[in-house]
């Protein structure tokens, strides 16, 4: 009877502890999102790509043009021009999509936004790399990019595969 009754206490204390111990760190959950500071824009309307200009190039929904970073696709007339092109519509086109962007480089001198796309967890500026269908474009005086090391590992993937642009 005793350590029946000892179970039952310490079940209740259990469930005591659970509870208060919930509350707890939803209070702190809560005390980190009031935490942005009110400088900081947060978007909380969903971005769709509206159309594909090129490999690298996206109109969206928020009417700005964006470019990837760190990328350069085939141009029109070019060789897989039309595949890259194709690939990047498949991927996001008519999608909601989040992207990310370099500290100093977010906007380049045509005023179209710089950065790194995802939709559904991929990085399109890695997978049009690593599918031949862009080239990684790094600048001798810049800083490390974020995606550096992953975007020259693609290339020399689709290098060595010879795909796309490496067929040669």
């Amino acid at each position: 009877m005793k350590n029946k009754t000892l179970s039952y206490v310490l079940i209740f204390v259990l469930i005591l502890l659970s509870f208060f111990s919930g509350s707890y760190f939803e209070k702190q959950k809560i005390k980190i999102q009031s935490s942005i500071p009110s400088d900081v824009s947060v978007n909380v309307s969903p971005i769709t790509v509206t159309e594909v200009s090129d490999g690298d190039t996206l109109k969206l929904s928020d009417g700005k043009t964006f470019r990837l970073y760190g990328v350069n696709a085939p141009e029109v007339k070019e060789p897989f021009f039309e595949e890259a092109k194709a690939f990047t519509e498949n991927l996001v086109l008519g999608k909601e999509i989040s992207f990310e962007q370099e500290e100093n480089y977010k906007e380049d001198k045509f005023g179209r936004t710089l950065g790194y796309v995802f939709v559904g967890g991929v990085n399109l500026n890695i997978e049009l790399v690593r599918n031949g269908l862009a080239r990684v474009v790094l600048y001798e005086k810049r800083a490390k990019i974020k995606y550096q090391d992953e975007l020259l590992s693609a290339e020399s993937e689709a290098r060595e595969n010879k795909l796309g642009v490496w067929k040669k």
